[in-house]
């Protein structure tokens, strides 16, 4: 089996332009390969978000758990679902180099279980993307059109799952989530698989340094004027005006005006109420300044 790796977050902390660095380092870097020389930006142009953000399969899709699973999921209830997730990913190599980063938004461990979600033979590790929960209220407040006060206290929901019904045959399964800081714990704590965690604030601040970390432990080119092309051509703003010249793109939820809307840091501590910014800092104090939010 070839190795695979997980690519976790809470939804909203910059899963997405992990997966679009990845899938543009790949290509660059098989571009180079192929013509011994640097990319051209009509190359660069090339990629679009609707078509070649393939990296791997989200790990709640109820398609890939079927087709992993032999059997359709959707008469299966939660729990029982949640009971066998773990096990996908034994009877097949999890596909090509491309296709082996898989987008997980669960908690590591499901409540009902209290065993892995994902599975975790053969897997090299799990990278985990933070972002300050105060920023991502913010953003999920956006991108589901919820108030902000809902997404305060859905970051506090020790029950707090994406898809909330017991049963559907939608296209995705529920994920649980819990509260932010117990989703943290639960993948940078586990010790069944190798964790190289990103903080999205860095990735803004020196995005070469922590992208090339990334690109390191995931295996891949890391050369650093290859890292510095990659993310001079996956910037926040080049990739707002992709979403726009393809009219969209497809992992934007109905009702959201843009997926890649803002991009920046520190919205949380401008747009939330001071109450609200302060029972967020307050009820996760021990992480934030575990990883270093509050120094």
């Amino acid at each position: 089996m070839e190795p695979y790796w997980y690519l976790a977050s809470y939804p909203k902390s910059g899963n997405t332009w992990c997966r679009v660095f990845i899938a543009m380092l790949l290509r660059l870097a098989g571009m180079e390969r192929e013509a011994g020389t640097k990319a051209t930006e009509a190359q660069e142009q090339e990629l679009r978000l609707n078509r070649d953000l393939l990296t791997g399969s989200i790990v709640s899709s109820r398609y890939w758990l079927d087709d992993q699973l032999g059997i359709d999921t959707s008469d299966l209830r939660c729990e029982e679902l949640e009971r066998v997730r773990g096990r996908v990913g034994h009877q097949l190599a999890l596909y090509s180099e491309a296709l082996r980063y898989h987008k997980v938004h669960d908690a590591f461990f499901t409540p009902s279980s209290g065993q892995p979600v994902v599975c975790t033979e053969g897997c090299a590790g799990v990278v985990y993307v933070m972002r300050h929960p105060a920023d991502v209220a913010v953003s999920l407040s956006h991108f589901f059109g919820w108030e902000l006060e809902s997404s305060v206290a859905f970051l506090l929901n020790e029950e707090a799952s994406l898809m909330q019904s017991n049963k559907s045959g939608g296209n995705q399964v529920r994920q649980y989530l819990g509260r932010w800081d117990n989703h943290v714990a639960s993948w940078c704590q586990q010790t069944l698989l190798p964790v190289l965690i990103l903080r999205y604030e860095d990735l803004l601040v020196d995005p070469e340094a922590h992208f090339q970390r990334l690109g390191s432990f995931l295996g891949l080119p890391d050369k650093p004027e290859l890292i510095a092309e990659v993310v001079a051509n996956t910037s926040f703003e080049k990739l707002r005006a992709k979403e726009e010249e393809e009219g969209g793109f497809h992992e934007r939820m109905p009702g959201c005006e843009r997926f890649f809307r803002s991009g920046k840091s520190g919205e949380g501590r401008n747009r939330l109420s001071h109450e609200q910014f302060q029972l967020l800092e307050a009820s996760f104090y021990a992480m934030l300044e575990k990883h270093g939010y509050l120094s």
